[in-house]
């Protein structure tokens, strides 16, 4: 969806441009020079990267930095130069891996392997794809591990999509997680108070909350104090301690 692609990213940069925030470019920028290359505007591709490169300069910001060397590899595969984007794909893989920002790595690897096939450096791009690959199932990163799965299936490699590598599954049984989060709660804490308690965005909480009343069946934080306490997932006197 090339055109959804620069449409959607056209006025974040119009604005970075106009105020001269480039720093706050780091994680759309990449984006928008991969989406400009893709529906072969590769003049206005350069000029972005050009100026992202000025407006960074005299700046110490490490992922900024990350960030400008993922664009200057995606301009130096869009223009042929697959040689040159090899080494920039895998310079800013590092950058993005001291960070650390693993899954901004792995995609950058993914393009330095995808740059390596496009030289004919079959065999060590694809052990790094598989490398890839394997990483992206540990992050949970399914679609991109898809992704990466397709390519290697297509030049004969089997790679199996076993997320058993991943976080553990738990069924229908609270997660350990979920489980601090409901012995917390038959306490009568608010959701800001786990939080607290817990040192957990109160969005995580609600949504730990939520997969334990899908998973017991009810509907209301009321009636899943009273499930795990009658189903003895929490004990009875816990409910009444603070009392």
């Amino acid at each position: 969806r090339v055109e959804d692609a620069v449409r959607v990213t056209d006025e974040p940069l119009r604005m970075v441009a106009t105020k001269g925030i480039w720093l706050w470019a780091t994680d759309v920028a990449p984006v928008r020079v991969e989406a400009l290359v893709a529906a072969g505007r590769h003049d206005d591709a350069a000029r972005l990267v050009a100026q992202y490169e000025r407006g960074l300069r005299g700046r110490s910001a490490p992922a900024a930095r990350a960030a400008l060397a993922t664009c200057h590899g995606w301009l130096a595969h869009g223009n042929g130069e697959y040689d040159r984007a090899v080494g920039l794909f895998a310079g800013a893989a590092h950058c993005w891996e001291q960070l650390p920002r693993p899954y901004d790595g792995l995609l950058a690897r993914e393009q330095q392997a995808r740059s390596m096939l496009a030289t004919g450096d079959a065999e060590p791009a694809l052990d790094l794809l598989t490398h890839t690959f394997q990483r992206l199932c540990e992050l949970g990163a399914r679609g991109d591990a898809d992704r990466v799965a397709e390519l290697l299936r297509e030049h004969g490699v089997d790679a199996q999509r076993s997320w058993r590598r991943g976080r553990r599954g738990y069924g229908d049984q609270l997660s350990p997680r979920e489980l601090e989060v409901v012995r917390l709660l038959v306490t009568g804490k608010t959701n800001r108070e786990i939080a607290d308690a817990l040192s957990r965005s109160p969005k995580t909480v609600a949504g730990q909350l939520s997969s334990a009343m899908r998973k017991l069946g009810v509907n209301s934080r009321t009636a899943l104090a009273v499930a795990v306490v009658d189903a003895g997932i929490v004990p009875h006197d816990l409910a009444t301690e603070d009392e």
